[in-house]
């Protein structure tokens, strides 16, 4: 379960931005992953409840996006959104599509502190 160490790295870096601004207590906090990632969001909201336990993190609101696979097909420029990643476009066959989104995104969108 890779998802406990993102977690883990996630509420590193709040506390410290909790400490930067004084703040008490984390409100919310908003994430996004790409597909490709393949990070499970029920694993994503188990591993925050058990490591928030106890802290002033606990109790937060989470919410987490999952961006979809989006290409650009280098040859015929169609861009398609996948559900699972293929090198050949839907359109034209080739197989020259290159991921525009999706593939390697995890990053905190936003943290509400007080």
């Amino acid at each position: 379960m890779h998802e406990l160490g993102i977690v883990q790295s996630i509420l590193d870096i709040i506390e410290q931005q909790m400490k930067i601004h004084s703040a008490k207590r984390l409100v919310r906090v908003e994430l996004e992953f790409g597909a490709m990632t393949a990070v499970m969001p029920d694993a994503i909201e188990f591993a925050f409840a058990a490591l928030t336990k106890d802290s002033p993190l606990e109790g937060a609101g989470l919410s987490i996006t999952i961006v979809p696979i989006k290409a650009v097909c280098l040859d015929c420029g169609h861009e398609p959104v996948l559900d699972t990643f293929t090198p050949f476009c839907p359109v034209c066959s080739a197989g020259v599509l290159s991921i525009v989104a999706g593939k390697d995104e995890m990053r905190i969108v936003s943290i509400e502190i007080e």
